[in-house]
């Protein structure tokens, strides 16, 4: 008689604990590495010395005056409010509050992970790929890490943002658990009122999550009051007044056509590879299910991405698209290309993903991606060029890309001896790829961004001298490495007087460029109206009665 199997022991499960632990341990310090090279430059400066005098925002009353201005004048977002906040905590702060922010998002990452119902994928692999989506989406190009998080003002705008996006989406989608999506309804509302780009992405999904999700015993009261919570936090937003002053004094640089391929162009040129990915592995799924792939969704996706590459080739550099009008893309033809080819491109994919999986099944890859594109329009429309303004958009298109890649994980491992051998393959493959892809990011980033934290700490020591001195003259730093940093860092002509506030210099300090250009050059700090105060009082020129 053979003995009864024994219990399986209770050490696996804390091993994988414990190397789980180790995984987000390992994660927080690869973004400290990284993060600990940044340092307030450009906006940081104006929100420091935001209010009515320069500084009161870092009061109770001053900074809720400043948050009722922004809803009211400025843009409508609460973000600007969390910089506000962040900035109190100096430059050790924005160290913690960044890397919490990006360990929170590979967290987040989980419940979209665990919604591909893929049985045969141990939640250890989930995890690894989960903390490694946002370190894959920060690669795109170096502008994300430079303008997305090396600053406050752009880490509080973009990566905040997509982080309460990430829970906002899963607790409407009613992937957390009924306590957590409790807890999680402010962030549902921040979602909406934090910034534009992550109102509009978390309005998608909700609406997908109405449409596609649908259990078995009916949603949860939790679920349901994120969903209301969503719909209330959208119109919050969508009547903030701040919001439709800026889009009515948005003045496009270039005509319409050019405007809108110019940008098309930058959001393909950021996920061409992800839309690649995306489309392998739709492919893969059908061929596993013994089915043939649409051949019409197939070759027009093809054709548009191969017409994507070719055009995005004329730019070697991604940054000339937004430099000037002279190298955006022409008014001709083929910007109307462009933007075909952009729209052909997403159908054609999510058509191959919904014959894959099916829409009930692939809705996490369907939600993310439908989100980022239409997120993603946002930008497009009003022209905005800066690639941090796609943060979003990138992530929530990289962990489709993860969503898709566990549904054919899946597959593979039920399908028999040989293709379960194969999904072990892909998934050690994965795994050391997204390590590496981790490491590489990390080990580059850091090198290049300590330079340009270099030439700031020289920048503050001419401060901290000329301060003392109370003459002299200090010329703010050009940044030795572009894409590093906000590319508007030391920009005289808007941030002159915000600087000199900032640190306090005596009058009789010049404060100057390296060219000395004399409408750059400041001696005075008594009087010196900071960038808030000249918004105030353009504000207080348009109507009268506001204060």
């Amino acid at each position: 008689m053979n003995p009864a199997p024994r219990p399986r022991p209770a050490t696996s499960a804390r091993s994988a604990a414990v190397v789980l632990v180790l995984a987000v341990a390992l994660a927080a310090v690869g973004w400290a590495l990284v993060l600990r090279h940044g340092f307030p430059h450009g906006d940081d400066w104006l929100h420091a010395m935001a209010g009515e005098q320069p500084g009161d925002a870092r009061t109770v009353r001053g900074w809720l005056a400043t948050w009722q201005f922004d809803y009211t004048y400025r843009n409508g977002r609460a973000a600007d409010a969390a910089a506000r906040l962040v900035l109190l905590g100096g430059r050790p702060g924005a160290l913690v509050v960044g890397v919490a922010i990006m360990v929170l998002s590979g967290l987040a990452t989980w419940p979209w992970l665990r919604m591909t119902g893929a049985p045969r994928t141990r939640p250890l692999v989930r995890a690894v790929i989960g903390l490694g989506v946002p370190f894959l989406a920060v690669q795109a190009h170096s502008w994300l890490t430079g303008e997305g998080l090396l600053w406050v003002s752009g880490m509080a705008n973009y990566p905040l943002a997509t982080l309460a996006f990430l829970v906002a989406g899963a607790a409407v989608s009613g992937a957390l658990p009924p306590r957590v999506t409790w807890l999680a309804l402010p962030v549902v509302v921040y979602a909406h009122l934090g910034h534009e780009v992550s109102a509009v992405a978390t309005l998608v999904v909700t609406v997908l999550a109405l449409a596609l999700r649908r259990p078995a015993g009916g949603r949860a009261r939790s679920t349901w009051a994120a969903i209301v919570a969503s719909a209330l936090g959208f119109a919050v937003l969508a009547t903030a007044p701040g919001l439709w002053r800026r889009t009515a004094q948005e003045d496009l640089a270039l005509p319409l056509l050019q405007a809108l391929s110019r940008t098309t162009l930058m959001f393909a040129s950021l996920t061409l590879g992800w839309w690649l990915a995306l489309g392998v592995l739709a492919l893969l799924a059908v061929r596993l299910s013994g089915r043939a792939p649409r051949r019409v969704a197939l070759v027009a996706a093809a054709a548009s991405w191969l017409l994507l590459l070719l055009a995005r080739r004329r730019w070697p550099r991604l940054a000339d698209l937004c430099a000037d009008a002279d190298t955006a893309v022409p008014a001709t033809l083929l910007a109307l290309a462009v933007v075909a080819a952009a729209v052909v491109l997403v159908v054609g994919v999510l058509v191959l993903v919904v014959d894959a999986w099916g829409a009930a099944a692939a809705y996490p890859v369907l939600a993310l991606t439908a989100a980022g594109v239409v997120s993603a329009g946002v930008p497009i429309v009003a022209s905005v060029c800066g690639q941090r303004a796609f943060f979003l958009p990138v992530t929530a298109l990289v962990l489709a890309v993860a969503c898709a890649l566990l549904l054919v994980l899946g597959a593979l491992a039920d399908g028999g001896p040989c293709t379960a051998r194969a999904a072990r393959a892909l998934t050690a493959a994965t795994l050391a790829a997204t390590l590496v892809a981790a490491a590489g990011y990390v080990a580059v980033t850091s090198q290049h961004a300590a330079r340009n934290a270099a030439a700031y700490d020289t920048f503050v020591a001419e401060v901290e001298a000329a301060r003392t001195a109370g003459a002299g003259e200090v010329v703010v730093p050009e940044l030795p490495e572009e894409g590093y940093a906000y590319r508007r860092a030391f920009y005289l002509l808007r941030y002159a007087c915000d600087l000199r506030r900032f640190y306090d210099l005596p009058d009789g300090v010049v404060l100057t460029d390296a060219e000395r250009r004399e409408d750059r050059t400041t001696d005075t700090t008594t009087g010196c109206e900071t960038t808030w105060q000249r918004t105030l009082s353009r504000a207080a020129e348009q109507a009268p009665d506001r204060r």
